[in-house]
């Protein structure tokens, strides 16, 4: 079957937590024709199953926006049981994210049919998903920011989806810090506080995230992927949206009302970092505070489980271990 014209384009932001990928998405979504979704990834279980709010502030089942994209992907997976399907797409998500079928994923794009049953479900939810929220929307592009980059590999089989890849890279020891601090945030009246995770461990997710989305990189074409830094991003963010707009072969009027800030507006963003729910005139400007409050022990912990990746993507000095 040939391939429509003009497929959805959807952006794949892939990196580790706490690597900006909320905020990007969040002025990506000002564009006219893009709808950020938000981490579709966590649709399911935390949305659905556990009704944590998008960024409206509702559930995805009470949402506007999430209600009738779920009930769509739903019907796609099990149109006669809702409920067996929301868990057969829990399951297969988290079946094919295991360590022994995570390298089968990501060399996945290439290959069109397939007899494992776990990968086709997630396939077909994120399909179902991607176009029912474009429809929903009125959107040529979504923005998915699940950062795994498995998740990725599973768009890219999907024919009628264009994939784009935007992989997001931030120092390992600034990311390792800002999982150790606790991180509150209010919504709908209630104060919520985001887990945090130890150095190594964080390190270890770092690692795997990057060595992902080197594998990915091989199933991307070349002209559809793009490598941005968290820090350089900070440095010039209008600069950044104007790459990522080229990427994509997109045009349109910058959200940026000053070199450094931007005007964003209520968006559903439907999992992510706090900074989803921000609205108004927001700032961009880098987190360095781990120079300064992240002990020398753990500069150097994750400085040298890192090695050599982080000296690849250009983070060889300023830390205790350089």
């Amino acid at each position: 079957m040939a391939e429509p014209a003009t497929a959805l384009k959807v952006l794949s932001i892939v990196g580790a937590g706490r690597s900006g990928s909320t905020v990007l998405a969040s002025i990506l979504g000002e564009a006219p024709g893009f709808a950020s979704a938000g981490e579709i990834r966590w649709l399911w279980q935390r949305g659905v199953r556990e009704r944590r709010p998008c960024a409206c502030g509702r559930a995805p089942t009470d949402c506007p926006v999430w209600g009738p994209v779920v009930d769509a992907t739903l019907d796609a997976v099990d149109r006669r049981d809702h409920g067996r399907a929301l868990a057969e797409i829990i399951d297969a998500q988290s079946e094919i994210a295991t360590l022994p079928h995570r390298l089968r994923v990501l060399r996945s794009p290439s290959v069109t049919t397939t007899s494992w049953r776990s990968l086709d479900v997630v396939r077909t939810a994120i399909g179902a998903a991607c176009h029912s929220f474009a429809q929903v929307t009125d959107a040529r592009v979504v923005v998915d920011t699940s950062k795994r980059p498995h998740d990725a590999a599973v768009v890219g089989a999907l024919r009628d989806l264009d994939l784009y890849v935007v992989h997001v890279v931030r120092d390992p020891r600034a990311v390792a810090y800002s999982w150790c601090r606790d991180k509150t945030f209010t919504v709908a009246g209630q104060t919520r506080t985001m887990g945090t995770r130890r150095p190594a461990s964080s390190a270890r997710r770092w690692t795997s995230n990057s060595l992902g989305a080197e594998v990915l990189r091989r199933q991307v074409a070349q002209d559809r992927w793009l490598r941005l830094r968290y820090e350089d991003f900070c440095a010039a963010p209008a600069d950044s949206y104007s790459a990522i707009m080229a990427l994509l072969g997109e045009e349109g009027p910058s959200p940026f009302d000053g070199p450094d800030s931007v005007r964003l507006h209520p968006g559903h963003i439907v999992a992510g970092n706090p900074s989803r729910f921000e609205v108004g005139s927001v700032r961009i400007r880098v987190d360095e505070e781990w120079r300064q409050r992240m002990s020398a022990r753990d500069q150097r912990l994750v400085g040298w489980s890192t090695y050599p990746l982080r000296l690849r993507y250009g983070y060889g000095s300023g830390g205790a271990d350089d």
